[in-house]
């Protein structure tokens, strides 16, 4: 099937990325739907309502959603990498039973940081002031460093701190990945939202995972090839 030709080839090779793409993002949906229904339900101009959204947000990243994300980029990576994978569900179920426990732990720590910026952004005023200002790049800045915290943990087998000052380096180091990741994840989600709702079970999360892995394992080549040659060049001036 993989040798088809023409249009007969196209077809399958788009329908084969339909099925891979919605797959992974169907139980990544449905293991964050208790982390959305805290996002929307609780009344947040209420102390009750703040309370909740802190405990649930403090509960369902780490418990779900963290682990669920973690596990799509998994499975981005094989794709990017083109590596063996004869069943979709099959290997994201395993990403997520494997390193469930080790997502957990970096689910916490994201939690924290995401709910202390979000307690500022409450308090932090209109986008137009500069502290607001000051607080949205901030939210950038920590949804790169997400990302791509999510993408050193899909490619490489670290413990936690060394994956956490990895990602760190990483998103403060290359600007043009962390403008990329915010502009290619931010359209997705913002079409997701406002314009095709249909996106956000099937596509959202896995198409996003698939062109940040992309773009971040794009960077890591390109900086893995500038040490080879300049150990190259090292070696050459030794001789």
């Amino acid at each position: 099937m993989k040798d088809l030709k023409g249009i007969t080839g196209v077809l399958y090779a788009f329908s084969e990325w339909v099925m891979r793409l919605s797959a992974v993002n169907l139980m990544w949906f449905l293991l964050s739907l208790p982390l959305f229904a805290v996002l929307l339900l609780p009344d947040i101009s209420t102390a009750a309502g703040v309370v909740l959204f802190g405990i649930g947000l403090l509960l369902f990243v780490p418990l779900l959603f963290f682990p669920a994300t973690a596990a799509a980029f998994s499975a981005a990576r094989d794709w990017v990498m083109d590596e063996p994978q004869p069943s979709v569900v099959r290997a994201y179920l395993n990403y997520l039973k494997t390193d469930y426990m080790d997502n957990l732990k970096a689910g916490a720590v994201f939690a924290v940081l995401w709910l202390a910026w979000y307690s500022g952004f409450l308090t932090a005023g209109p986008a137009d002031t500069i502290i607001g200002m000051v607080h949205l790049i901030a939210g950038a800045g920590l949804f790169v460093y997400t990302a791509v915290f999510l993408a050193v943990s899909a490619h490489y087998r670290m413990n936690l701190k060394e994956r956490l000052m990895n990602a760190f380096f990483i998103s403060a180091g290359s600007p043009l990945l962390g403008l990329f990741l915010i502009a290619v994840s931010g359209l997705i989600v913002w079409v997701s939202i406002t314009q095709l709702v249909v996106l956000l079970p099937f596509f959202t999360c896995s198409l996003s995972a698939f062109l940040s892995f992309a773009a971040f394992y794009r960077y890591t080549q390109r900086i893995e090839q500038k040490a080879k040659d300049r150990q190259n060049g090292e070696g050459g001036h030794a001789a």
